[in-house]
């Protein structure tokens, strides 16, 4: 008979304490493996979760590892032998190394916030489509009315060819003589008021009730399109506003076009429309009103202009989205410096929607000014050109690429601890990485980029200017929420030589 208690021997090897411990006092940690060892005779079978470990006989028993799941909370292991099980719970707790779901959240919300920024920047050189009204001006307005004015005027020119009109009829009263045409009405007003109209004994009346028919173009439609002319041309104004000379010109000239075009013949007796617009049947379905309509309904439609990354990433793969987020932040001390020139690599359109073009192991490409380069996930091996390694494949995270010179940075969100031994990784990328024609190293600076400073005192003069100075190698702080200001000033140094 086996006793009830037989799991008791399940022990597991604690790094932190460097002994032996109970299964059920050991400090278990998402994401890592442990080694674990049970003193017993005889076959069993142990499980976690109710998944078989792996495991080998050992002398006075088995032995196995076991690698604990990406999230906290309880967790189940199984010890059967025979006919008995044993059933040990405990808990599993979260690794600080790991970004926690709000993080993730918001890492990957300041990645968007910075890419749609950048895509207004330089992806107006694209049609993109955008969600939501908004009164407030943006670049991508401006760049709709640039690219669509052209069209707005051709459908303007239609318009006033051929305005909508109607019949308007109006009852007045008038001479007897001046009747022209007697209608029921006119007999009705006859009869009714004959006998004693203006207290003369004639039946007839001096003057008659009639109707007038006149077109007129004062028309729902029209109306409209006269307040959309005073919408847009306010809004010309306030482009004109702006401190910027080449949308300060053709603001101007897009504005003297609307005020010519509210000087056309039909408008001067038609008033503008005050209230909510309706779509009408004239706006629905006739081919230039609608085509009117339609201008203006998309003029206000870019409240929302949403981006997503290309490959989703799983919580568990949240260092990858950790090296995005550190890249989009030079991206955007680059930008703050006026240091940017182009920055479409950074957008993929598939499937009628743009994303985020940045994944690992491929290779994005950001134009800055005199003639550098900002990359993410630069391949460089033995066949690469302008720079090449000799030993084995190599892809920095991000690389800065001056004046023939490399400049080399690795997002390690994970390194609270041994700092120093992954800034000495760094030592293959000064070394290994050579000019093609010359052969002479071309990596000129290294560093680490980091979500925590380090605690230990070896380690803090990583992230002091006097080090990196002397070393050039050393590690920049990157946190969510935080400032990168001592990067921002590293910069500077090297493109604005102060």
């Amino acid at each position: 008979m086996v006793p009830h208690n037989f799991g008791v021997d399940f022990i597991i090897w604690d790094q932190s304490i460097q002994s032996w411990t109970r299964l059920e006092d050991t400090f278990l940690e998402e994401a890592r493996t442990y080694r674990w060892r049970y003193v017993i005779d005889g076959i069993i079978q142990v499980t976690m979760q109710d998944v078989p470990l792996p495991m080998t006989k050992t002398g006075d028993g088995w032995e196995g590892v076991f690698e604990t799941p990406f999230q906290s909370g309880i967790i189940q292991f199984g010890i059967r032998k025979n006919d008995h099980l044993m059933e040990i719970e405990t808990y599993v707790y979260p690794d600080n190394r790991k970004i926690t779901h709000e993080e993730y959240q918001r890492l990957l919300q300041e990645i968007l916030e910075e890419a749609l920024i950048c895509f207004q920047k330089d992806g107006l050189k694209a049609y993109v489509h955008a969600t939501g009204l908004t009164r407030n001006l943006s670049m991508l307005q401006w760049n709709y009315i640039e690219q669509q004015i052209i069209q707005l005027r051709s459908i303007f020119r239609q318009v006033e060819s051929h305005p909508l009109r109607v019949l308007q009829r109006e009852e007045e009263i008038v001479k007897r003589e001046l009747i022209k045409q007697v209608t029921p009405a006119t007999l009705s007003w006859m009869e009714r008021y004959g006998e004693t109209y203006g207290g003369s004994p004639s039946r007839l009346p001096s003057h008659l009730k009639s109707t007038r028919a006149e077109e007129t173009f004062n028309v729902y439609e029209n109306r409209v399109v006269l307040t959309q002319l005073n919408e847009i041309q306010l809004l010309l104004q306030r482009y004109n506003e702006m401190n910027h000379p080449v949308i300060k010109q053709k603001a101007s000239q897009y504005c003297d076009w609307v005020t010519r075009w509210k000087q056309a013949d039909f408008f001067k007796k038609v008033t503008p429309y005050f209230g909510s617009i309706k779509t009408t049947q004239a706006f629905r379905k006739h081919p230039i009103y609608r085509l009117w309509f339609q201008w203006f309904q998309a003029l206000y439609d870019f409240k929302e202009l949403t981006f997503d990354v290309k490959d989703r990433l799983p919580l568990k793969e949240t260092y990858q989205l950790y090296e995005i987020w550190c890249f989009i932040q030079i991206v955007k001390c680059l930008r703050e410096l006026n240091l940017l020139e182009d920055t479409m690599e950074l957008f993929i359109y598939k499937d009628d929607h743009y994303y985020l073009n940045l994944s690992e192991n491929k290779e994005s490409v950001m134009t800055l000014k005199n003639g550098a380069k900002l990359t993410y996930q630069k391949k460089i091996q033995s066949n690469t050109k302008p720079y090449y390694t000799y030993t084995q494949r190599m892809i920095p995270d991000i690389v800065i690429e001056n004046e023939e010179s490399l400049y080399v940075f690795d997002p390690k969100y994970r390194v609270s601890k041994n700092l120093s031994m992954a800034l000495g990784e760094m030592h293959k990328y000064r070394d290994g990485i050579l000019h093609k024609e010359t052969d002479q190293r071309v990596v000129k600076e290294v560093y680490i980029l980091t979500p925590r400073k380090a605690k230990m005192s070896e380690e803090k003069d990583f992230f002091e200017w006097d080090f990196q100075q002397k070393y050039k190698m050393g590690a920049f702080c990157f946190m969510s929420g935080g400032d990168v200001e001592e990067f921002k000033e590293w910069i500077k140094g090297l493109f604005l030589k102060l």
